[in-house]
Order: structure tokens, then sequence, then C-alpha cells
């Protein structure tokens, strides 16, 4: 059987009428009408799973558990900010609390993704037959709750729909997901595919020595316990390392790999000898924060810990600004749980590292060639990426390109790259048809750094599980990438044709723009860096098919601005 794999079209399916058997094992969190101690009822504890607590003995207790999860207003007990302690503000005020950053993320809300949901309709309209597998697969990094409740009780999963408005499994990538993932075989294949070892025992790993355990199994029966393999690259790898299989075609397709172009990168942790650019995926995705108490008490004050140095923030910056403002701005249609303010500042997060730390670009010194037809400005753009993966990366939809304008006065005389108010690029006839550029010429010439896959007949697709080989693939390469490097021939460019200047985290495009007889001797270069996250080209397959979650995300995405983020801009005056 092929074995498939996404991530924004993710994992798992689940057996109708085995469902009760699994539900048996939750419990509601429900306080005895005293206002005292809350007892779990034991008669929850059935379903496979193995006998144990579901939570602690204080009165504060989650909105849904069983003996191996629980929904994450538990743990915000004791790890959300409050007025009447300093634990978990920053200096200059702001609410840096695990629980308060972590619900207006991608993750706290992976199964309420309208977009995950509608592709992975597309994907099941498409092959019917395959439709438990698909969902199987894509419960585990969106639902990874009910995926791993299921397969620790022995039970067939629930369906994508049964498990994403489930009250525990609807609960996303949780707390306790990423903090019981276990350091077994993390970095391997057996791990990829959202197959991470999380076993009962209710165990919680965290980053810091010596952590004080009596007020976490008081509270909540788990038992903190150190594991550095937190804050390791490959823990995240365990979702963020997707294949794709399928029909017909042998193998599967790399469908996100960031951990494959990280280790062939300057920034791998995993070396002999790491460099001074090595650098794990949480530097960046979670930002530190500063040294400060990691708990307060479920009373609103602070306990008598100890402070914490390198304090990281669980905002899990990306690129997807843009899937952040549509959960916010369809919150009560897709059941969001979280306040507007919380997507707010993930939105300000995700653009402040798009914008400050992703990319540059520099303009080459202009300088004019005389032809037979006139003058012809030349100049190099060079991007540079500053991420430790390809630029874009991950989810095969996102595209980055180059906007270069060109102005004599206030005239604009030559710009490639521009789009209209929906996003698509002016003057480009098949979007999923763009080849990588080295050198452009006229308008309809556009620099558009992406991959694009065909299927098995060669014909170019966006359905993730008919992916069978790279078409294009000239996302740009993280610094210090080699072709004799890790994963290199699942990372290697596809499709830039020699270009000698497509390197290790850079490449550069000489434009050629004709001038108009009469230009001015010193015109102005304008050059944009833009990133599209779901381009309008991707969406289009979308409304062909007959499905309410495609209607949904259609009309979602229809009343929303799909304009690109602005990563850089770059000016220079001829002669300057």
């Amino acid at each position: 059987m092929n074995r498939i794999n996404t991530s924004s079209f993710a994992l798992f399916a689940l057996a109708p009428a085995l469902g009760g058997l699994l539900l048996a094992s939750l419990t509601l969190a429900q306080p005895d009408q005293a206002g005292g101690d809350w007892t779990p009822n034991r008669s929850a504890q059935t379903g496979n799973l193995p006998d144990g607590p579901i939570w602690g003995r204080g009165g504060s207790q989650p909105v849904a558990a069983n003996q191996i999860f629980a929904t994450a207003d538990g743990c915000a007990t004791c790890h959300s900010a409050s007025p009447g302690a300093s634990a978990l503000w920053s200096n200059t005020g702001h609410d840096v609390s695990p629980h308060g950053m972590w619900q207006g993320t991608i993750k706290a809300n992976a199964a309420r993704d309208p977009y995950w949901r509608a592709q992975l309709a597309a994907e099941i309209k498409d092959d019917p037959s395959r439709a438990k597998e698909f969902e199987a697969l894509c419960m585990r990094c969106h639902t990874p709750m009910g995926h791993h409740t299921a397969e620790i009780a022995g039970l067939e999963p629930l369906s994508v729909d049964a498990a994403a408005n489930h009250p525990l499994f609807g609960d996303g990538v949780s707390c306790t997901v990423c903090h019981q993932i276990q350091p077994d075989n993390l970095g391997t294949k057996a791990t990829f595919d959202g197959q991470p070892v999380i076993k009962p025992g209710r165990v919680i790993f965290g980053p810091f020595h010596e952590p004080a355990t009596g007020p976490m199994e008081m509270h909540a029966a788990y038992t903190p316990k150190q594991g550095l393999h937190i804050r390791s690259s490959a823990m995240c790898a365990s979702c963020h390392t997707l294949e794709t299989g399928h029909p017909g075609g042998a193998g599967t397709f790399p469908e996100q790999v960031p951990y494959y172009e990280w280790r062939n990168s300057v920034y791998s942790t995993e070396v002999e000898s790491p460099g001074d650019w090595a650098m794990d995926c949480q530097t960046c995705h979670m930002p530190g924060v500063g040294s400060m108490r990691i708990a307060r008490n479920p009373h609103g004050q602070d306990f008598n810990i100890l402070k914490r140095s390198g304090v990281r923030a669980h905002t899990f910056v990306g690129a997807n600004a843009f899937m952040l403002d549509m959960l916010r701005e369809n919150a009560e249609e897709l059941g969001v749980t979280a306040p507007p303010e919380a997507f707010e500042q993930a939105a300000r997060a995700t653009r402040a590292l798009l914008a400050r730390d992703t990319a540059t670009v520099h303009i080459g010194e202009p300088r004019r060639e005389k032809t037979d037809q006139g003058e012809t400005l030349v100049f190099d753009v060079t991007v540079t990426n500053l991420s430790g993966h390809k630029l874009p990366t991950a989810y095969p939809s996102r595209r980055v390109w180059i906007e270069a304008l060109v102005r004599d006065g206030g005239t604009p005389i030559f710009d490639s790259g521009d789009f209209d108010i929906r996003g698509r690029l002016i003057g480009v006839e098949d979007e999923l048809e763009i080849p990588h550029y080295d050198v452009i010429t006229s308008p309809d010439q556009v620099a558009v750094y992406e991959m694009t896959a065909k299927d098995t007949n060669g014909q170019t697709t966006t359905i993730l599980t008919r992916m069978a080989e790279r078409k294009k693939d000239n996302r740009l390469l993280p610094r210090g990438w080699s072709p004799t490097g890790p994963h290199a021939d699942v990372t290697a460019p596809v499709g830039v044709n020699g270009d000698s200047d497509f390197v290790g985290g850079s490449d550069t495009v000489t434009y050629r723009v004709p001038l108009p007889e009469g230009t001015g001797d010193n015109c102005t270069i304008i050059v944009w860096l833009w990133l599209q996250t779901i381009p309008p080209a991707w969406v289009e397959h979308l409304r062909d098919v007959d499905a309410e979650e495609t209607e949904r995300f259609i009309r979602m995405y229809d009343a929303a601005s799909p304009l690109p983020e602005r990563l850089a801009l770059g000016v220079r005056i001829e002669g300057s």
C-alpha cells in the first residue's frame, strides 16, 4: 500500500462504529458542586487505555482529558499570566505565557484550519478509495491527541469530523502532545510523518533542570522532567518531515522536508563541530523572552520557584499570517476559542519575522548598453535567504517572488512581478507553469521561487497525493547547502537550468530593461521580495470540488485579502 504524507493536509481516520469505545476514555471535567477538589469519574477510564489518573486533585480542571492527554486550558491553570503574579510577564509588561501565546497560533488551531480541511476534501474526492488512508495520515499532526489515544488504546482512529469536533482531540497540537514526546528515534524515519513516540506514564518533558514536581503532580497528575530533546530540531521534524504516496508510482514524494534542508546547511547543530551559525528550529520560531518564573499558582500568585533564564515564547512564528487572519475573522464559524487579540499578536509576530529576519535584496550598480534598438538598462538583483531552510519551505503552495520596478522620474517604464488586488501576477498566463529565470527582459517574465510538482502522467498537479516528481524547485537554498551534503538527493534544486549563481544562500537575477526613447539619465529601481502562502492558482482547483469544506474555504478566501507579505525592499537610483 502506498504511504502518503502531508502537513497543511495532515493525518487521521477513525471507524465510527468504534468511536464509542474511544469516547469512553474521555472525561469532561466537572468540579463538585461545593467547589472542592475534583475527583475524576473512574468509570470513564475504559476504552483500553492504561488505568491511571485523568487529572489532579486541585479545584481547577481542563475542559476535557483522558489518561494520556488534557486540553491546554488545564495547563493554563499555572502556565498563564495573572495580574497578581510576576511570572510569565515580559520586562515590557506583555503576556508571554505559554498558554497566552499558544492559543492564537496555527498549532493550537490545527484541527480548525479551513484550508487543510478543504484540501483534504479535494484529495478524498480525487481518490475516494483511499479516504481512510488520507484521513489517518492527516490526523497524526492535525489532531494528534486523537491519533495517539487510538494508537495506545489499540483502537481504530476517529473520522476527521469526529476528531476535529471532539472536545479533547480538537484542541490541536496541544501542550500535552509536544511535552510528552519521548526522545526515542527522533531525527529518524521512524518518527517522521507524524509518528513521534508518546507513552503512557504522564511524564511532561521540559528544557529546565530540576523542575519542582509537587505542584504539577498535585494539580494535573503529571510529573515534570528535564528532557533536552524538547529543544531539538529533531523533535519538530516528527511532524514537519512529510512524504506522500501517489497512485501508480514507486516510492514517495518529499512534500515537506524543512528538516532535511536545515540539516544540509550551516545552521545544523547535528554536525560534529557546529559553527557560529548553528541553531535549532526553536531559536527562530520560539523567540526568547528573557528570564522569569515559568509558572504561578492556581490562585494567581507567584510560586516560590526558581526564575529560569532562556525562556522561549510559544508563538511558533512561521510564514502564514494570512491563515491567522482568516481564523480570527471567521472565529465563530470555525469554533475558535482564542480571543481576537491572540491572533493579532501572532500575526504581528509573524509579519515581523518575515520582514526583519527572512531575506534581503541587493541591487547591483546599474549600467546602460547601446543596441540597435536603443538603450538597455542592465542591473543585477541578489536575493539572500536568511532562514535555516529553503525559502519558501514546507507546504508546497508557498511562493516567493521578485518585483522589479523601473521609473523614469515618476513614470513607470518597467514592472516585472506586479500583482492585482487578488494577488495574481499581472501578465503571467499560467501561474503553475512559470520557469526559472536567470535573465529577465520583459514584464511578463517573473522570478518566482517555488516548488511545482507533476503526477505520474507528467501533468502539473496541486493534489498532494498525486505528486510523483518535482517539476520545478528553485526555492532559495539555505546558506551552506551542498550537493554532497545530507539529503542532497531530496533537496537539490530542479529546473534552474545551470544557473551558476543559484547557490546555497542566494540567487542573482539579471534584468535587461529596454528604455523608451528620451528616458532620463537617472532612473530609479525599486525591488520588493514578496511571499504568498496560498496563491490563487492553488485555490482554483478547489472551486471545482463539490464538498462542504471546499465551499466554506472558498467563501472565506474570497472575503479575505490574499495580497502577499513583504519580505524585503531595495531602492537604487541610477548613477548614485
